[in-house]
């Protein structure tokens, strides 16, 4: 009796077939709405574990793998393998996101680099929660033939180890050349990324800029020690003048801005590169100086913060606020020009999540909770901080 071929089989049990090569790779990526259909076969299930469905806090995982699930196996066809088990995961509140692959064994055990990456593939390195949507697949493989099965769905809550902390700050010689005096120019966070930083000053294109990143610029400075210093990647830094370029971690070279102007910095940890962006305006608006006003309810003497950076745009200062209070940013000790929320939230609530605000002229009243802060302000873009000292 002449044997039925396998794709034959599949196709009398109403299987689709989706060929592949001996990698068994070849197949249409799940997405969140899928290319091609996938099947399911009875007997064949899996049971997400306690763990799938708590938090997975990848900074107090000691283990190198978790176990996500358990797979109940059913009677496949003579001759046909459950291979390339996986999960295909997106972010819950990112629901058109082209899913990404997250290998796992059969008995349910997912790496704790493979979960790192998954977080890393939508997000940057913060140590928040991440939800995932997450679809459970493996191929029914025979030969050189595979039929893809969906074995369930799953909610993955992954938080990423807290790699290094959120402040991150410049120095060069278009702020100071010294390295103690770098935690008064601090860069200001994308709203959009964890990963994404910026500094908008006039340049001098000649050793303009280091970033070192070392919780309130204390443990480097102590030590010499440039682990967390992120400089130029470039074979010869000192003659490359680039719009963009490389950036490399424990590197002990300046950037150098492409000519003697004003430029926004930005650089990116997860690529690893910085950019130069000209601003439009060469000729800002410039103060003699930018003072905090209405601490403890006071608003007719100013708090001055002293200038940080050459250009005198960016400015520092260290206070210490009692009690809750309202406040604004003022220039020339005159409401001519004045700076408050520009947004409905007049509160600045300080945690690892909201520590930088944009600023607008002519808005309402900060307020800002009890504490001793090094605040900074930015008078071309706005940009404010309040950042707890320890």
């Amino acid at each position: 009796m002449k044997k039925i071929p396998f794709f034959l089989m599949l196709a009398i049990a109403g299987w689709s077939l989706t060929a592949c090569d001996e990698s068994f790779d070849d197949y249409a990526q799940p997405v969140v709405y899928p290319q091609e259909a996938t099947i399911t076969i009875d007997g064949f299930e899996a049971t997400p574990t306690a763990a799938a469905s708590s938090n997975i806090n990848l900074g107090t995982m000691t283990e190198e793998a978790i176990q996500l699930f358990t797979l109940k196996q059913g009677t496949l066809p003579e001759g046909v393998t459950l291979e390339n088990v996986r999960l295909e995961a997106w972010p819950a509140d990112k629901t058109e996101s082209i899913a990404t692959k997250v290998k796992a064994t059969e008995d349910g055990m997912v790496t704790k680099e493979e979960l790192a990456n998954l977080v890393y593939t939508f997000y940057g390195k913060k140590a928040t929660e991440r939800i995932f949507t997450a679809k459970l697949f493996a191929d029914a493989v025979k030969g050189t033939e595979a039929l893809l099965i969906t074995l369930g769905d799953f909610t993955l809550r992954v938080t990423p180890e807290e790699v290094e902390n959120p402040y991150y700050y410049v120095y060069g010689n278009a702020t100071s050349a010294k390295k103690e005096d770098a935690y008064k120019t601090i860069m200001t966070p994308d709203p959009t990324s964890d990963v994404i930083f910026s500094y908008t000053t006039k340049y001098v294109s000649s050793g303009d800029m280091k970033v070192w990143n070392s919780k309130y610029w204390q443990e480097g400075v102590k030590t010499n020690d440039f682990s967390k210093l992120y400089g130029s990647g470039e074979e010869k830094p000192t003659s490359y003048k680039g719009l963009t370029g490389k950036l490399e971690q424990g590197r002990n070279s300046s950037i150098f801005s492409p000519t003697k102007e004003y430029y926004t910095f930005t650089i990116d940890l997860e690529a690893l590169t910085y950019t130069w962006t000209k601003l439009e305006d060469q000729n800002p608006t410039s103060y003699d100086v930018i003072s905090l006003i209405g601490i403890g309810g006071d608003w007719n003497n100013d708090v001055d913060m002293e200038p940080a950076d050459k250009a005198k745009h960016n400015w520092f200062a260290k206070v210490t606020i009692a009690a809750e209070t309202q406040l604004k940013f003022r220039a020339n000790h005159d409401w001519a020009a004045n700076w408050g929320f520009g947004d409905s939230d007049g509160e600045w609530t300080v945690n690892d999540d909201i520590w930088a605000k944009t600023l607008k002229q002519d808005a309402k009243n900060i307020v800002v909770p009890a504490g001793t802060y090094y605040v900074y302000f930015c008078d071309i873009t706005g940009a404010a901080h309040f950042v707890p000292t320890e």
